[in-house]
């Protein structure tokens, strides 16, 4: 019976430690890439490596986009097309846009500013450095 009261009391002491850890933030990574594909068999593209941090970033490429791919592990991205479509991929993947439009903006945001926006608040930096 010590022991377990024991081992509650370590346990219960060591939650806010882990409750109030924070991620490091996050770096930008060459393979962090979005590529936006016109329609045909070979398929006029482009490609985009937004920021991952919450940022609405204007797209100016006049292409009409019939499908997106997103090549990301680590957050989430959404895309807004001029004749009102939206996107939304969470990691890597792909999607297709019906129907094919110019994509207007992109917003990506990491895992970590999901569940702690002040690191994208602070450009990916800890608050107060």
């Amino acid at each position: 019976m010590r022991f377990i009261t024991t081992a509650a009391v370590v346990l219960l002491a060591s939650i806010p430690t882990f409750s109030s850890a924070a991620p490091a933030p996050l770096e930008p990574r060459q393979q962090d890439t979005v590529t936006f594909e016109g329609a045909g068999p070979n398929p006029p593209s482009y490609s985009l490596s937004p920021p991952f941090r919450g940022e609405n970033i204007t797209i100016n490429n006049p292409l009409s986009v019939s499908h997106i791919r997103v090549n990301v592990d680590r957050g989430v991205c959404s895309f807004r097309g001029i004749n009102g479509s939206f996107v939304f991929i969470v990691g890597s993947g792909s999607v297709d846009v019906g129907p094919p439009q110019v994509q207007t903006s992109v917003k990506c945001a990491g895992f970590d500013c999901i569940g702690f926006p002040q690191y994208c608040e602070n450009g990916g930096k800890p608050p107060g450095t």
